[in-house]
């Protein structure tokens, strides 16, 4: 397997993600987010993300990719010419030129025999005879259909599976032991591609997650980072502050994750807009349909599958400021001095949770 096409297969599986920038995705979660008007803010998710299922299902497509392959000689057409010693050479090398003397001589002699034979050979009807044949044919127009027959026989034969010899056997095993080594380096070399995608996360290394952890959990607001396994996390997190710039969530120095999970935006006329890109089922951007996507792969399937968690939960928005927009399915809910927007994520979530605001000025 070259580089190219482990390359290709990464790609593929990629592509959804590229599109939606997510390499990063929530589980079962709760998310709450207060924004008032004033600009004062508060922002918590208690819940899983995953992290590196991406990682893991690229690692198992190239581990199975060959995984159960088996050495098997295949030879086929006419047995090669045996080795001759030197002295068969030497004897094949005589036989060779005697044949060629003889050739030389019987040709020496029809020539000698044309220049003296009669103008006119032959009986009246051996001339008729002669003058009768079929103008189109040719002694070269019959080699070359015996030739073509000649060839037919040879490429049929080409293709006709027959028995390896040892020393055929011995250079195929050979050449196949190459093969495997090569295609190991070069899935070593696809993991670290993979991983770097990650930010350097290795899902098949523990050291890497463990140091993934311990970098986040001394973030500040960030309560709880627990490793469930397979890259899927249990996070506790929440902040609050004004919101004088954008805000985003999970934003983790020194490790490429894709877009966030939720962003606000700040826009020059008073305007915010919430958005969360991960927070829902669609085809696009679902790990599940990823995985499906996946199993059509050659070499997905062979393994235990890793097993996804669905993206389900709650997403809460309170606010005082006024609600420009929302794809809410009940629309701002008034609770006292506050609006409350509220979606519940599922299976049946169209489209991400999406909220634009007008702050005071």
């Amino acid at each position: 397997m070259q580089l190219k096409k482990i390359a290709a297969v990464g790609l593929a599986i990629v592509a959804p993600f590229s599109l939606s920038g997510c390499l990063l995705l929530p589980g079962e979660f709760n998310s709450e987010m207060t924004v008032m008007a004033d600009g004062q803010f508060a922002f918590s998710y208690k819940g899983q993300i995953q992290l590196v299922g991406l990682a893991n299902l690229l690692n198992d497509t190239l581990d199975a990719e060959g995984a159960n392959a088996e050495f098997v000689p295949a030879c086929y057409g006419a047995l090669p010419e045996p080795e001759m010693s030197e002295a068969e050479k030497k004897k094949d090398k005589k036989r060779q030129q005697a044949e060629a003397k003889a050739a030389a001589d019987a040709a020496t002699v029809e020539i000698a025999l044309a220049e003296i034979a009669p103008e006119n050979k032959g009986t009246a009807a051996s001339i008729t005879s002669q003058d009768s044949v079929d103008p189109d044919y040719s002694e070269e127009a019959a080699a070359e259909a015996a030739d073509a027959a000649a060839e037919a026989v040879t490429e049929e034969s080409e293709w006709t599976e027959r028995d390896c010899t040892p020393a055929e056997i011995e250079q195929q095993k050979k050449d196949w032991d190459e093969q495997q080594a090569k295609s190991k380096k070069e899935k070593e070399q696809a993991k670290k591609m993979f991983a770097a995608m990650l930010g350097g996360i290795d899902p098949s290394n523990p050291k890497t997650i463990d140091r993934f952890t311990k970098e986040v959990e001394r973030l500040a607001a960030w309560n709880k980072v627990e490793h469930l396994g397979n890259g899927l996390f249990m996070i506790d997190y929440s902040t609050k502050g004004r919101l004088a710039d954008d805000f985003a969530f999970p934003v983790i120095p020194r490790y490429a994750l894709g877009n966030p999970m939720i962003h606000v935006t700040r826009w020059d006329n008073g305007r915010v807009r919430i958005e969360a890109p991960t927070f829902h089922n669609d085809a696009d951007v679902s790990l599940m349909s990823l995985m499906g996507a996946g199993s059509m792969i050659p070499g997905m399937g062979s393994k235990k599958s890793i097993e996804p968690v669905e993206v389900k939960g709650t997403f809460t928005i309170r606010t005082n400021a006024k609600v420009l927009a929302n794809n809410t399915d009940e629309g701002p809910i008034d609770e006292g001095a506050v609006q409350v927007l509220r979606w519940d994520i599922g299976p049946k979530t169209f489209g991400p949770p999406m909220a634009l605001l007008q702050m005071a000025k």
